[in-house]
């Protein structure tokens, strides 16, 4: 075991290893080719963003067992406390989970993991924990679910849930081998958010973190009588409308419900005989979970380790000794110790007495890395950054060598500006910065996000009134909002759902004194455009350029021409000056999903999954560059540093494209 905490100096060393509709004039809509020209040069830099990072973790006696977060192959790893080792690696399918359970016996590990199109599954499987290399084995095909819910019951049910079209409770019988849907405990729920299972009721929380439309209902919390399949509602009234119940224990007869209200996140401590009685204890957190007792206090993940003193009602944040927790996605006691396990890839066993950790890195202890699923692209003249989940890779042009940012959760988008790096972080983790000369591994947090406005998707910067801007969804709410940045000061503005209460703002533009936003639905049925002053936080105009709405997802302004990528291809090309579509084409043969764009240079370029593409300026045809096949988590992007140069991803691996602009 080693003697406290990783230092900082320590992680900074294990990263740079383990690195509506208008009349269209102008040309017809038609896929315009210009022919490819020569002058193109590739040099290919080697992973983006490499990183062991993890999404659930459970004690199964003296082991832990870990599951990976967006590499490929997903693994799951047993670390042995008493050997500090790595002693199992399990691949499986997909590319992450966040669902463990152990049978009653502390044989079989299952795991319910999303069938993504790139790894079909199964995604139900079991690992046989009483054989060296915990094997797997495939039992069901889930398609169509994305689990979030999970729990093995004392009789050996394995019962789980998550979002889909009325989300279902399926039940597996390991003696039988069936798995069959036992219940819908709410049909107009986007998801079962957490479940617990006894020997005769089943505890079912629900809500909308995820996938809300208008009509949906929230947080839920049912039981279930598992004789009788009868369910009834147990929700505190203090939770009635809010987002989600995210999470429930049981303790000695007495139900622990987190979940929030307008105060911030709570705790509803209920008789489990009698859920009518009830006390509710109030955090200033924005959310618990994963409740864990010791003696008269509960431990939670709060974006923090979080105490509640049971006999006072008093909470309290435990930190450690150096860096921080990240996000934790394992937690339990042990040896009355409160083991945390962060998503950096580190398993901290934290004294609450003393406050005191002791700290074990995964990497080094033998748990695999492998490059992953990039998420955002920025450079400049010394650096180029990829976000990945839970770390940000930092490759310096300079030496060549990349190092790792660690960066809580996902940074889905990146803006460089004057040396300092600025990551818009889901899951409403805020604007964070990070500057090589003056920062360490951990970056420095600027400022929240708005309330219920939780995933980023752009930021840009506005040079004229010297403002950061985000376009930002509601996963909660629907729609999305605005958010400006003042670096100067540390002010922040919102606007709303300045589109409509439907659109997330998709994509963001900067120009003259003018944000433009790009609109899209979950539905990907809307693509409103809007000219908005981020000032007087007012409208000034508004178009949908497609008949067919699929969604906005690039925006660039050249000169007086403003560029409009949409879903699935559709492109158009805007006078600014006279606010009409000159231009219209469909790029569906290299915008298969997603595509962006960015002007440099007096030239616009596209980026997508499929490839990196150039628009002429006069006849607005298009150029085909460089091929990418890019594995992308989200929305494909390029970036170009001061000296004109390009990056993109291809496959898994970051590249510099330098291009001829003749």
């Amino acid at each position: 075991m080693q003697d406290g905490s990783i230092t900082r100096r320590q992680m900074m060393q294990w990263g740079a290893v383990g690195a509506g509709a208008l009349a269209v004039a102008g040309l017809p809509a038609t896929d315009a080719l210009a022919a490819p020209r020569s002058g193109v040069r590739v040099k290919d830099l080697g992973p983006g963003v490499t990183n062991f990072s993890l999404a659930a973790a459970i004690p199964v006696g003296n082991m832990a067992y870990i599951a990976s977060r967006n590499i490929d192959p997903m693994r799951i790893i047993g670390f042995d406390f008493d050997t500090e080792k790595v002693t199992s690696v399990t691949e499986g399918p997909g590319i992450s989970t966040q669902l463990l359970a152990v049978d009653p016996d502390g044989r079989y590990l299952y795991s319910a993991i999303r069938e993504y199109d790139s790894a079909p599954g199964p995604g139900f499987v079991r690992l046989d924990l009483s054989v060296a290399d915990a094997p797997k084995e495939d039992l069901h095909s889930i398609p169509g679910l994305d689990p979030y819910a999970i729990s093995a019951s004392p009789d050996n049910k394995i019962f789980f849930g998550g979002r889909e079209p009325q989300p279902k409770l399926r039940q597996y019988d390991p003696a039988t081998g069936e798995l069959t849907e036992i219940a819908i405990p709410d049909p107009n729920v986007p998801m079962i958010r957490c479940l617990l299972a006894t020997q005769d009721k089943i505890y079912i929380g629900t809500g909308a973190s995820l996938g809300a439309t208008p009509t949906s209902t929230k947080a839920g919390l049912f039981v279930m009588d598992r004789a009788t399949k009868k369910i009834t509602s147990i929700l505190p009234k203090e939770f009635t409308g809010q987002v989600e119940v995210r999470d429930v224990g049981l303790y000695d007869g007495t139900l622990y419900v987190c979940s929030t209200t307008d105060a911030g996140a709570a705790v509803a401590i209920m008789d489990a005989d009698d859920p009518a009685q009830y006390t509710l204890v109030q955090s200033e957190q924005h959310f618990l979970r994963l409740p864990r007792k010791l003696g008269d206090r509960m431990y939670f993940n709060g974006a923090a380790l979080i105490e509640l003193t049971l006999s006072t009602g008093t909470f309290r944040e435990i930190k450690p000794k150096d860096g921080d927790f990240g996000e934790i996605w394992g937690l339990w006691i042990r040896d009355g110790k409160v083991i945390v396990v962060s998503a950096f890839g580190l398993i901290f066993e934290v004294d609450p007495s003393t406050g005191s950790d002791t700290s074990w890195d995964l990497i080094a202890a033998g748990a695999p890395i492998g490059p992953q699923l990039a998420m955002s692209i920025a450079a400049d003249t010394h650096n180029v950054y990829v976000g990945g989940t839970n770390s940000v890779a930092r490759h310096d042009l300079r030496t060549g060598k990349p190092s790792r940012v660690l960066a809580t959760s996902e940074a889905k988008d990146i803006l460089l500006h004057r040396g300092t790096a600025h990551f818009a972080q889901y899951n409403a983790i805020g604007l964070l910065a990070y500057n090589p000369h003056i920062d360490d591994a951990w970056t420095r947090k600027l400022a929240d996000l708005p309330p219920e406005q939780n995933r980023p998707h752009q930021i840009v910067w506005d040079d004229r009134h010297r403002l950061m801007v985000i376009g930002l969804q509601s996963d909660y709410e629907s729609g999305g909002s605005l958010m400006t940045f003042d670096p100067k000061n540390g002010a922040t503005t919102v606007a709303v759902n300045p589109i409509d209460d439907d659109q997330m703002i998709r994509a963001v533009v900067a120009h003259d004194g003018v944000t433009y936003l790009g609109g899209q639905n979950v539905a990907t049925t809307a693509g409103t455009l809007v000219a908005w002053d981020p000032v007087r936080k007012r409208e000034l105009w508004r178009m949908t350029p497609q008949s067919k709405p699929t969604g906005i997802t690039g925006l660039t302004v050249l000169g007086r021409h403003l560029y409009v990528m949409c879903f699935r291809g559709d492109f158009f090309v805007i006078d600014l000056r006279t606010r009409k579509v000159i231009h219209s084409a469909n790029h569906g043969p290299v915008v298969p999903n997603y595509g962006t764009l960015l002007a440099d240079r007096g030239y616009v370029y596209g980026a997508s999954s499929s490839d990196f593409v150039r628009y002429d300026r006069k006849t607005f045809a298009r150029t085909d560059l460089v091929a990418l096949d890019a594995d992308w988590y989200g929305i494909p992007r390029a970036a170009v540093d001061e000296r004109g140069r390009f990056y993109a991803i291809r496959e898994r691996n970051l590249i510099r494209i330098d291009v001829s602009r003749c």
